[in-house]
């Protein structure tokens, strides 16, 4: 093992890179402290006999998932196992595989990542692997005293749209065995001194998310669910409270009040699979390629101006109009000339949030500028995501007079809230529904509908209803700083009152 030391992160990165460009080593991993480069699974997991039944059902619930999205389905097969944990990984999930870079300067960043000084005495450390070296010296080891072969296994994969992955450069070893034990890396340590200028933070964990990013959000937003419920019920039966945890069975749940109808219910042709095709289309987007283009947009103020928001909507309607391309690039929109009581922080993470979730599916281009003027006026108004709803209420009303609260999911649970129009939710019900009501009279509100359907795919014309959600139902959701935003109104299973 050698030791190679450096005043600051800046010299050890330069180091590392000239060590780069020699040949002498090809993969870095940066650390705040010298700890041993072990796995997740084998620091959290390993040693808790009673996490690794929890281990196993996440897996399993995960493996089952992605057999179900078709942008993910090949993530169950064998041969892509090092995809599947590579995916894991990055959200989080305790693996045997350990983080590598092919860029010092990544390491770099991960080996100095702290707003102040680390409390724990020692060195930040960049580690520095031979891959050929460690491939060499473990085809010549002999098995275990069990007969077990040790592995350490440097890894490469290609997960499309997975951009947290692409943006660090980042390879992985998979180790079943505590193998820095046996195999001493190279290292360069150093004081910590803060932060180097580059990568910023925002790179190495990008603001923008590709549409494999939100989907595996939903996906991971239900499993905090799944644990804070098995979290939950644990502590009531410590306390002999079982009853507050009762399971209800539904064989077959009713989507709707079968009794106010004529005939069963059934979806329309606009729900069916060949319809919604667009709306299912996944492209494959490289980070590098894909995000950093930023526009600029200047708003006016003089007294024969449009309204601010108008502006942003004719502004967003025009560059989209004529830059066609603009819609396969993640781009960073930038509004200057912001009034006082704009909140100028949460507009730009909310456009950047709706860009990214629907300029990949078959919104027009005046309901991506209508998502984005919308915002501009929510994010002017504060009380938008109060945790008291009666001020949210009134918040949205100035919005949109007749703003009613909604609540909808996916299949599998993910759900989210957010506020519409209540006459123009009405005018979106299918005739077909409407015609087969038993008393037609009684549903006057959306409030009246929806106590007696609450399947969307029964009861709404798709093109009114993805009209909605494109200009409010997904606006408000973002001003809300909802945990999960639903961007597909295809992906439907359930809307209702919350």
């Amino acid at each position: 093992m050698k030791v190679f030391k450096a005043a600051n992160v800046e010299e050890a990165v330069a180091l590392a890179e000239g060590f780069k460009a020699e040949g002498r080593y090809d993969w870095f991993r940066g650390q705040l402290r010298e700890w041993a480069p072990s796995s997740s699974l084998e620091r959290k997991v390993l040693p808790d006999p009673g996490a690794r039944s929890q281990f196993d059902e996440k897996l399993i619930r995960f493996t089952r998932w992605v057999t179900k999205q078709p942008a993910l389905a090949y993530l169950a097969q064998d041969e892509h196992v090092d995809s599947l944990f590579a995916v894991l990984q990055h959200y989080g999930f305790p693996t045997n595989y350990i983080d590598f870079s092919i860029e010092p300067a990544i390491a770099g960043f991960f080996a100095s990542d702290t707003q102040s000084p680390p409390e724990e005495p020692g060195n930040c450390i960049i580690y520095c692997l031979n891959t050929t070296d460690i491939k060499e010296f473990y085809s010549h080891l002999p098995l275990s005293d069990e007969g077990i072969a040790f592995i350490a296994e440097p890894v490469t994969v290609d997960v499309p749209n997975l951009w947290r992955l692409e943006s660090q450069y980042g390879h992985f070893l998979f180790a079943n065995h505590p193998w820095y034990r046996i195999y001493d890396m190279d290292r360069i340590v150093f004081p910590w001194s803060g932060a180097p200028a580059f990568p910023s933070r925002e790179q190495i964990y990008p603001s923008h998310k590709s549409a494999l990013e939100q989907t595996l959000d939903a996906y991971f937003f239900n499993e905090r669910r799944i644990e804070s419920y098995a979290m939950l019920h644990t502590l009531a039966e410590e306390q002999g409270k079982q009853s507050l945890f009762r399971n209800i069975y539904i064989e077959t749940p009713e989507t709707y009040e079968s009794d106010s109808f004529m005939t069963p219910l059934s979806p329309t042709v606009q729900w069916g699979a060949e319809a919604l095709k667009p709306w299912r289309i996944s492209p494959s987007e490289q980070f590098y390629s894909t995000v950093g283009r930023h526009m600029p947009l200047p708003l006016r103020s003089e007294a024969t101006a449009p309204s601010l928001a108008d502006q942003v909507k004719h502004s967003i309607r025009g560059a989209l109009n004529t830059q066609r391309e603009l819609r396969a690039q993640a781009v960073e929109w930038i509004f200057t000339g912001l009034p006082d009581d704009v909140d100028e922080t949460l507009l730009r993470s909310t456009t950047r949030q709706a860009w990214n979730g629907m300029r990949n599916l078959p919104y027009t281009n005046e309901d991506i500028a209508c998502a984005i003027s919308a915002l501009f006026t929510l994010c002017s108004k504060p009380d938008c995501y109060s945790i008291e709803g009666c001020k949210v209420n009134r918040a949205f009303q100035t919005w949109v007079s007749d703003a009613m609260y909604i609540e909808f999911g996916y299949p599998g649970d993910s759900y989210s809230k957010a506020y519409c129009s209540d006459s123009r939710l009405l005018k979106a019900l299918d005739p077909a529904w409407t015609s087969n009501l038993k008393d037609p009279e009684s549903v006057t509100s959306m409030t009246n509908a929806l106590q007696k359907t609450h399947d969307p795919r029964l009861m709404f014309d798709f093109s009114q209803l993805s009209s909605i959600f494109a200009r409010e139902i997904i606006p408000s959701q973002l001003a809300m700083k909802r945990p999960l935003v639903l961007y597909n109104p295809a992906d439907l299973e359930v809307l209702g009152l919350p």
